[in-house]
């Protein structure tokens, strides 16, 4: 079929790669797991990223026996080192085995009642088994079919479309967005990008993608969220203060029977910005979502601290947690003044 057009937007989006070792076939995808009709007995979930986690948590949730691997030393690599341990932690407390820095996978082979993984660590080899495996290891682009070279649209190694701020593709033409283009592959940031696209194909390359703040987050149990930069990242641009208030000391959870977790905030010391905000627990993502406002209109802590929040609600807690962080920033001021008359 052929289809002419003066503008095109390509959205083909992604599909789940696959593990390169015999007996891949026998594994599913986490695509393939979201369209079972019922929950199996047991499951081995393969890579403890974002996407990982959520299998494991829902089909956890639903009575399946979880085996959740991940190859490197904590699952969630790209969040704050906060959050991923007090997920895998509350993993560990529902019964969900949570094994990280496992080793090598090497082989699957069919049983009776499902499949066995065979994998290996510093020359020991172990198996597990499970009525169905799901491996959820990473994100490659649906392009091998588009002929894309035939029209002068540029990929990179990874298969994604480049594409400029204006969702633009290296063939005036042709635009792209979503998970086509390997940039932050969530539906709000697609939307967003799709938009951006069809504005500019349709009226001309006037509009840039918004390239702020992102909150970005998973609704397992717990919920998790963040938003900016991590407190590894912060550190290694500079001064910083974090704060962090836990759930167990806050009215609304308190309310609603749902304590574990915590909001945690990364400012610099000097510009009283916003860096970054890490939730774990109820309503993260709408705690992530507020704070991400604030840190698009560049609001300085203080200044978020100063906001009326309604008491008592979730997103009430960034208004304790963002004080607590104002004390803190205003003693280093006073430290750092006395320092000065002194010297």
């Amino acid at each position: 079929m052929r289809v002419r057009a003066d503008k095109f937007i390509i959205c083909t989006g992604g599909a789940s790669r696959r593990l390169p070792v015999p007996g891949a076939e026998l594994t599913a995808t986490h695509s393939d797991a979201w369209g079972l009709t019922e929950a199996p007995t047991s499951m081995i979930v393969i890579g403890g990223g974002a996407t990982g986690a959520q299998v494991a948590s829902v089909f956890s949730a639903f009575g399946s026996r979880i085996q959740l691997f991940h190859l490197g030393p904590r699952i969630l690599p790209t969040e704050d080192e906060d959050v991923s341990a007090a997920v895998a932690a509350a993993f560990r407390d529902s019964g969900i085995e949570v094994r990280e820095d496992f080793g090598t996978i090497e082989s699957f082979e069919k049983t009776i009642s499902g499949v066995r993984m065979l994998f290996s660590k510093d020359a020991r080899r172990e198996s597990s088994e499970a009525a169905l495996v799901v491996t959820a290891i990473g994100w490659t682009a649906k392009t091998g079919d588009l002929n894309l070279n035939s029209v002068g649209v540029e990929i990179d190694s990874r298969s994604f479309i480049r594409v400029d701020e204006y969702q633009r593709t290296s063939a005036p033409r042709v635009f792209a967005d979503g998970d086509v283009t390997g940039r932050m592959m969530i539906v709000a940031q697609a939307v967003q990008e799709g938009f951006v696209a069809a504005t500019n194909a349709l009226r001309g390359t006037a509009m840039k993608t918004i390239d702020g703040a992102a909150p970005i987050g998973s609704f397992t149990e717990p919920e998790y969220a963040q938003v900016g930069l991590t407190e590894t990242q912060s550190r290694g641009k500079g001064e910083i203060v974090v704060a962090k208030v836990r759930f167990d000391s806050t009215t609304r959870m308190i309310i609603g029977g749902r304590t574990n977790g915590f909001c945690k905030l990364i400012v610099d010391s000097w510009t009283h910005q916003i860096l970054g905000c890490h939730v774990v627990g109820e309503r993260a993502v709408e705690i992530a979502q507020v704070a991400a406002v604030a840190m698009s209109a560049d609001m300085r802590v203080g200044d978020l601290a100063q906001v009326p929040l309604s008491f008592p609600t979730y997103a009430g807690v960034l208004g304790r947690v963002a004080a607590q962080a104002t004390r803190r920033l205003n003693l280093n001021v006073n430290w750092r003044t006395s320092v000065m008359e002194n010297s």
